[in-house]
């Protein structure tokens, strides 16, 4: 093992940023209501007052490192003929009993049916699905609505009843249309009823489809939450952003307010599948973010909040990157869990022909370490670029080990020019250097590379091979 010290000097260029502070003033979180077209009454805060202690818990959990382990592919898509022959995606992964997880799932068979599955597992790792879905659009249809798919489930247990809610393409009363939000509920986690639908879409508005709904017990409160994510069809691209709603039976829903929308500029110019979990007194969101926009290359990043309704993001977003081979081209709509001391979280994985689900998990950490490449291939003349890595770090070390000899820089965001810089020069001068050519020797070698920096906002890691074959690359980071 051979290490490296790298020390930036003058010609770097790198400014620094202060990161957003926290503007929690006294013991009154803020938080701003969206105007609807219905006349009811509006619902009172859900959880409005706050404390030293909290407001401290809230800044820990916004400032926290996390060390990343993913544990790759654990639901894959079924055999030909199966109805999730094409994709599983969308879980929501609840715990029943403690000897048992119960997974809810979005299902696409070859001719394009979408279905809800439904798997059990003991540890969260291996699954056994149930041979037919649990909920099918011909359920829907036989209860009375035009409905020609359902996906998206989230289920919550309460009172010996399971209540599953999901997203369904209803056709609207005032023409097309419109994904809206159905429950169905079941004493056994099997056979279901169709309830109907509980939250429509509204037209021209900021929530014209609802859909990706995701629902929590907020014991601060005595109220269930349910968080989903509204289509803005006003304006061109559509914008997508989270809503919170509230109920206190899970049958009766009021709209609260929209909880986090997308960040010009940053990793999550648009969100698309979200999750969460309430510890406490505190709300978490993890959610997906594209970038740049219409790419599809989506991450996974979490946000916090007191109220249930006003969110602050992590400084550490994103905090999954796309690391395996099976997920190389987006990791998105996740579910979460608490437990352990961990978060463990379960997520879509795209490689570019296969939607499936898989899994990681999240520790508190006082540094950030993060799986950037896992057995991650390239051939020549491409080139593999790692998810941008943010954060305000002071020290960088960079593990990495590939099987076959190439070159590997970072490049760093410029925070005065507003620019991402490719970091070049030789090893040989004692400037502005983070470029190495890899040299491979002999297996399981590993560089070690250690830059310590001015702290920067965000940078990124690009391998290329040279010619000759496809290279298998490992990498990550440790930042403090």
């Amino acid at each position: 093992m051979t290490a490296h010290t790298l020390r930036l000097g003058k010609h770097a260029k790198i400014a620094a940023v202060l990161l957003p502070l926290l503007a929690l003033i006294g013991g009154l979180v803020a938080y701003s209501l969206v105007s609807y077209t219905s006349s009811s009454p509006r619902p009172a805060p859900v959880y409005p007052w706050t404390y030293p202690e909290q407001i401290q818990a809230l800044e820990t959990l916004v400032k926290r490192h996390w060390v990343t382990v993913h544990y790759g592919l654990v639901m894959d898509t079924g055999p030909a003929g199966s109805f999730d022959e094409a994709i599983a995606s969308n879980p929501c992964v609840i715990r029943d009993g403690p000897y048992m997880y119960r997974m809810y799932y979005s299902a696409r068979d070859a001719s394009g049916r979408w279905t809800i599955g439904m798997a059990t597992s003991k540890d969260g790792l291996s699954w056994t699905k149930h041979p037919t879905p649990v909920i099918t659009p011909e359920m829907v249809q036989d209860a009375g609505y035009d409905v020609t798919r359902v996906a998206q489930p989230c289920a919550v247990i309460s009172n010996d009843t399971y209540y599953l809610f999901f997203a369904a393409d209803l056709r609207q009363a005032w023409g097309p249309r419109r994904h809206t939000i159905f429950l169905a509920t079941s004493t056994d986690g099997e056979n279901f009823n169709i309830y109907g639908p509980v939250l429509y879409p509204i037209k021209d508005s900021m929530e014209e489809r609802v859909w990706q709904p995701y629902v929590i017990w907020y014991e601060s409160a005595g109220v269930w939450l349910m968080y989903y994510i509204g289509n803005d069809y006003r304006v061109s691209p559509s914008l997508r952003r989270i809503f919170v709603a509230q109920s206190y039976d899970l049958y009766n829903w009021e709209r609260v307010g929209m909880a986090l929308q997308h960040t010009e500029g940053e990793w999550d110019l648009r969100i698309f599948g979200l999750s969460a979990w309430a510890i406490g007194d505190m709300v978490m969101l993890c959610y997906s973010g594209e970038f740049p926009r219409g790419s599809y290359a989506m991450s996974l990043g979490l946000a916090f909040s007191l109220d249930g309704i006003t969110f602050f993001r992590s400084y550490r977003n994103p905090v999954l990157l796309k690391a395996m081979e099976g997920e190389k081209r987006r990791i998105s709509d996740s579910s979460i869990i608490w437990e352990g001391g961990k978060l463990q979280v379960w997520y879509d994985g795209f490689d570019g022909h296969k939607v499936r689900i898989f899994y990681a998990e999240l520790l508190p950490s006082d540094v950030d370490i993060r799986q950037v490449f896992i057995h991650r291939h390239v051939h020549w003349p491409n080139v593999l670029v790692s998810d941008w890595i943010n954060g305000r770090y002071d020290t960088i070390r960079i593990y990495f080990h590939a099987n076959w000899t190439g070159w590997v820089w970072i490049e760093i965001w410029d925070e005065e020019d507003q620019v991402y810089l490719e970091s070049w020069n030789y090893e040989y001068y004692e400037s502005f250097y983070t470029g190495y050519k890899y040299r491979y020797h002999r297996p399981c070698k590993q560089e070690i590379y250690t830059l310590e920096i001015a702290p920067l906002r965000s940078f990124r890691i690009v391998f290329v091979p040279d010619p000759g074959y496809v290279a298998e690359v490992s990498a990550w980071v440790v930042l403090s």
